[in-house]
């Protein structure tokens, strides 16, 4: 179990070091990653953590933080970009399926990275969801994952 609990963000770390245009990194129901891992990174990428933050306040922070989208056939033509913001989340937080999947949307998430070793037992809502259905949604849902965000900046 120790190997699956939060066992994503060392490697999600390592990822963003690599990102040359990860300028912000947001970290939403998981653990805050020890920044001493980005390998001097940590100069330009400013590290959130709203591990606890509700749904629609996270979206607004990383509503802040995204730049402006660009549209492109090339799926890693974000990398010559020299800004970006990036959302670090456990694959089992249902609340941004709806986000994700929204063309219409404000915002736009490319998920550019993932690790599926990592068991997110922090995000447990056995009030709401009931025993069998947050045990369900946390090990059937395991991972972690990483989207560039942008945002639309023609709907302002």
């Amino acid at each position: 179990m120790g190997v699956y609990h939060q066992g994503g963000i060392i490697s999600g770390q390592v990822f963003l070091s690599k990102q040359p245009d990860a300028t912000h990194a947001v970290w939403w129901k998981t653990y805050t990653p020890p920044i001493w891992l980005l390998n001097g990174k940590n100069e330009v990428l400013k590290t959130h953590d709203i591990m606890g933050m509700q749904g629609d306040l996270m979206l607004r922070e990383v509503t802040a933080l995204a730049t402006c989208h660009k549209l492109s056939s090339n799926a890693t033509a974000y990398l010559e970009e020299s800004e970006g913001t990036y959302l670090l989340a456990p694959l089992s937080a249902t609340f941004l399926d709806k986000h994700i999947s929204n063309n219409d949307s404000i915002l736009h998430f490319q998920e550019t990275w993932r690790y599926k070793s990592h068991l997110n037992l922090d995000d447990l809502d056995f009030g709401d969801d009931g025993f069998w259905n947050t045990i369900s949604r946390v090990v059937g849902r395991r991972g972690l994952a990483a989207w560039r965000v942008t945002k639309d900046c023609s709907k302002r």
